[in-house]
């Protein structure tokens, strides 16, 4: 079950609920952070790796992370 839950891709789970990337450099898609307000995009999702990392927060991991962090 775990196994399956860290395979569904970020970028769709992020699509899902309502956040698009603002741009695309190569593997890497940068978002403005589902996890706090912000202007200049500072969360990246490396879809090969399927994870992500908040530059302001400090902080990344895989899907399990991100949705523990979104609904604490």
């Amino acid at each position: 079950m775990i196994k399956e839950i860290k395979s569904i891709p970020l970028a769709d789970f992020l699509s899902q609920l309502g956040h698009e990337p603002t741009a695309r450099k190569g593997t890497r898609l940068w978002y403005k952070s589902p996890l706090r307000q912000e202007y200049t995009p500072s969360f990246k999702v490396e879809t090969t790796l399927n994870c992500w990392y908040d530059f302001g927060l400090g902080r990344g991991g895989n899907i399990i992370d991100l949705a523990t962090e979104m609904y604490q």
